[in-house]
């Protein structure tokens, strides 16, 4: 199924399956992001001594603040290159503009293959230029995906689609952890970064040629009958009377802005984790770690993110506001969990029982790990499942790509800020992590507060979209007919 203009809300199919086949450009670009996004904070105590061998084993530790720059910068850079490509994204094809996304990932990726080891800080800079020409690309993959899908998907679909490519993002993180962690372990690491930016370039190629670009504004419930017709466009662009009444709405501001927090609690420990179990004194292994993540956070992603990408759909179309309810919903769960899992007992082990995984399993504490482990990854993907469809719900077609962008901006403006203050805190504090993730998930726990204060305005924002666009459809089919006379 490549068009949907011809078809009504009976005709729509959905499911897992479904949405595959008919959005693949989208699973191909994200999953090819997420295989590698992990990278970097599974390995960063193996990388830590790629870059200074001399420092070893205490390469993180005395490094910290730098490891944080490195992870903090890139992101910063999908900031900015996010509103380049949502930019672009509302005036060009989605499709052209994801295949030239997925081939400066690869070009990223590949040459990093090349950096030299052991150089100190020539390995180092060398690691943070292919980092931040990765992070120029990533900026555009989501932008790029929610406006397509705003055209190529039905309201009462965008919940299971959002679910199901979150899903698969944490399938493809965790099996990317692994097997990264393998290579690293074993000194591949260039042979990898080799291969997976081949890997990404091809798939570049496979977007651009067999890609399917939608009508913009076609599956809008409002717009859907009248936009059927070949020769009806929609064509409006963004004014400053649209401006200020529908970006510049409540809510937006509001999403725009918890942003910042949330993504502070999203990144920090994805970047202290690993580092915590892989440091002295408890020493376990970066494999050990990645395969606790395939056996307790694996199932919770995917049941999490596919459970409640359904309950997400059937709640919200109830009312918008049990999107936002989920979402704070979410945000404690992992203020929670997140503060309870550095403040266990873990007991100290020798690098030998780090890497025995039945000897972890022997401890009743790691039992207690993976549990909390399972909990945070199910509810983890709840943000990115229902904030998308709250923005397309309070947005206009012509401005997807710049809200997205804008919003993505200070997203990745909190992402990049958290790994930096975590590595900074992390030295003044003399390596206390329960410190330096109570700083920072307080940090987080503010945007929670702000999508509670949004439940005020955001059905008010919701129907003054609505109203817009049927206003648009009588103008669009009053086109339509004074054309036919």
């Amino acid at each position: 199924m490549d068009n949907l203009d011809n078809m009504d809300d009976s005709e729509v199919k959905t499911g897992f399956l479904v949405l595959i086949k008919r959005l693949w450009p989208h699973f191909l670009i994200y999953n090819s992001y997420a295989f590698t996004v992990s990278t970097l904070f599974i390995n960063i105590v193996i990388i830590a001594g790629i870059m200074w061998p001399l420092d070893m084993p205490n390469s993180f530790a005395v490094h910290a603040s730098e490891l944080g720059l490195l992870t903090g910068t890139s992101i910063y850079i999908i900031a900015f290159s996010g509103i380049l490509f949502g930019y672009l994204a509302d005036k060009f094809s989605r499709i052209k503009l994801m295949a030239c996304v997925e081939l400066i990932y690869g070009i990223g990726l590949f040459f990093n293959g090349l950096v030299p080891e052991g150089q100190g800080q020539t390995t180092y800079i060398l690691f943070l230029v292919f980092s931040l020409i990765r992070g120029f690309s990533i900026g555009g993959i989501w932008p790029l995906i929610t406006s397509h899908v705003n055209d190529s998907t039905e309201d009462k679909e965008r919940s299971q689609f959002f679910g199901a490519i979150q899903g698969l993002f944490q399938l493809f993180q965790i099996i990317g952890m692994v097997i990264s962690a393998i290579v690293f372990q074993n000194n591949y690491w260039q042979e990898y970064f080799f291969i997976v930016g081949v890997i990404a370039g091809f798939f570049g190629i496979i977007i651009l040629i067999r890609g399917y670009e939608p009508k913009r504004g076609a599956a809008r419930k409002e717009l859907k009958g009248v936009l059927a017709s070949e020769e009806i466009v929609y064509d409006y662009k963004l004014t400053k009377e649209t401006i200020r009444s529908t970006i510049l709405a409540p809510t937006n501001l509001i999403a725009f802005f918890e942003g910042i927090f949330t993504t502070i609690l999203l990144a920090v420990p994805d970047f202290l984790l690993v580092a915590y179990l892989t440091s002295p004194p408890y020493n376990m292994s970066p494999l050990a770690a990645a395969l606790f993540m395939i056996i307790f956070g694996l199932p919770g992603g995917l049941i999490g993110s596919l459970a409640f990408a359904k309950v997400s759909d059937r709640l919200g179309k109830k009312n918008i506001k049990y999107r936002i309810y989920i979402i704070v919903f979410s945000i404690v769960i992992l203020f929670s969990g997140f503060i309870f899992f550095f403040t266990l007992p873990i007991p100290n082990m020798t690098a030998e029982q780090g890497n025995n995984l039945i000897f972890l399993f022997s401890l009743p504490i790691f039992w207690i790990m993976g549990l909390i482990g399972f909990i945070v990854r199910s509810v983890l993907g709840l943000w990115n499942i229902n904030q998308p469809p709250i923005l397309q719900e309070i947005n206009l077609p012509e401005a997807q790509g710049k809200i997205s962008s804008a919003n993505q901006f200070l997203e990745a403006i909190g992402s990049g800020t958290g790994p930096i203050i975590a590595g900074i805190v992390l030295v003044v504090f003399n390596q206390n992590f329960q410190i330096t993730v109570l700083i920072t998930m307080v940090l987080g726990i503010i945007g929670g507060f702000l999508w509670l204060l949004a439940t005020i305005w955001v059905n008010k924002d919701v129907e003054r979209i609505s109203n817009i666009l049927e206003l648009r459809k009588e103008e669009l089919n009053n086109k339509n007919n004074l054309r036919s006379i």
